[in-house]
């Protein structure tokens, strides 16, 4: 059970000021610190509470600062399916515009650099916050060929990670300005057909 999950109401109700505190204080020391150099007694001293506080909502360093990224809002529940399948991919592609353009644009590059050079980082942000979204992509690109609205041949795996991908060079690599048409454009090259059968 994470941190973000509901939990059995037993002693002393959790303070929602004290998790706030906290997860605001991991952010901090994630952009100014780095993953490695930031600790638990430091955040607790941040946050302005003790370490067994901390330990009682995460287990781990990891845990916590997926889960204070989480928190912040940027990993939005996906968009409910519409059955309309051009619709839906548009709707992906919105959400991984909307998080990726952020105010936090700063906390996303940094945290995207640490969850690369530890891997127990990677690990639990694939679990907590990338692994649904991919499953959806996977799901949308695959109905696609099945409804022969993309060819027979595609290569699903690549085709669910052309748009986040692209979005993120742009974004975040080469740090350009995101053109207002950029999600039509996107769709309409890479999902030409999606919209109604061949």
């Amino acid at each position: 059970m994470t941190a973000l999950e509901p939990a059995p109401v037993t002693g002393r109700p959790r303070s929602k000021d004290a998790e706030r505190a906290i997860v605001d204080a991991t952010l901090e020391a994630l952009v100014e610190q780095g993953y490695q150099a930031m600790s638990i007694e430091g955040i607790a001293a941040r946050a302005g509470v003790g370490k067994a506080t901390i330990y009682r909502r995460w287990s781990d360093k990891a845990q916590l600062v997926v889960d204070s990224v989480r928190a912040r809002g940027r990993f939005a529940p996906l968009p409910a399916r519409t059955g309309d399948l051009a619709a839906d991919i548009a709707a992906m592609l919105e959400l991984s515009l909307v998080c990726m353009k952020g105010s936090d644009g700063v906390l996303i590059a940094a945290f995207a650099a640490e969850r690369i050079r530890h891997p127990e980082l990677g690990r639990e942000y694939e679990r907590v916050c990338l692994a649904e979204r991919r499953q959806r992509w996977h799901e949308l690109v695959a109905e696609a060929v099945e409804t022969g609205r993309l060819p027979g041949d595609t290569d699903i795996e690549l085709v669910a990670e052309v748009g986040p991908a692209m979005l993120w060079d742009l974004i975040h690599l080469r740090s350009a300005s995101v053109p207002r048409d950029l999600v039509a454009r996107i769709a309409a090259q890479f999902f030409p057909l999606a919209s109604e059968p061949t």
